[in-house]
């Protein structure tokens, strides 16, 4: 095999390195960049939104950093109107973050839903672990001023998609740097 073909072997290993980078980072935009179907500040505690598609949808915390959260008071229930049942909300596996300068957000529950229409209410309760909320109680911040908080329920995809980026996102890059590496290096190793 001639040293221009393998060049052009490696060449093309680049190019489906950059491919998997890029399927991979939209995998992880997904988790993120969903359509937000409801906001609900916490001073409202009921809301209603509807999923058109079935499909995973996630809840998220919204407020501003450095400051308590209202996440020890409240948890959110979801309730089919149609059905009258009560949707499973399971913990969000990799609590993914999204921040900016001064508000944060925080993926806290995920669920299933069908097409239809459903009711979001804040009950009391915690949607934190007793450690999280322990932790929580023992940091110097500010009160909790209900007004700056809020949750969103957002289309979202299933985690296992999320967890799977990342290894597709390391074996893209190994196939773009190994595909440039050994390409330059090719009259110098396959001689």
């Amino acid at each position: 095999m001639s040293i221009l073909s393998i060049r052009i072997l490696l060449f093309i290993l680049v190019l489906i390195g950059i491919f998997i980078v890029f399927k991979a980072i939209k995998l992880f935009s997904n988790a993120f960049n969903g359509i937000i179907l409801l906001t609900l500040p916490y001073n409202d505690n009921a809301g209603s939104f509807t999923a058109s598609k079935p499909g995973v949808y996630a809840i998220w915390h919204k407020g501003p950093l450095f400051k308590k959260t209202p996440l020890t008071y409240f948890k959110p229930h979801i309730l089919n109107t149609a059905t009258d049942k009560e949707i499973k909300l399971n913990r969000s596996i990799l609590s993914p973050r999204l921040n900016s300068f001064d508000t944060g957000r925080m993926e806290l529950f995920t669920f299933k839903a069908e097409a239809g229409h459903y009711e979001l209410k804040l009950v009391p309760g915690s949607s934190t672990s007793r450690f999280q909320a322990m932790v929580g109680d023992a940091l110097p911040l500010a009160d909790v001023d209900l007004n700056k908080y809020s949750i969103e329920i957002q289309k979202s995809q299933a985690q296992v998609f999320t967890i799977l980026a990342i290894p597709l996102l390391l074996l893209g890059i190994a196939g773009i740097v190994s595909g440039l590496v050994v390409g330059l290096l090719a009259e110098k190793i396959f001689i």
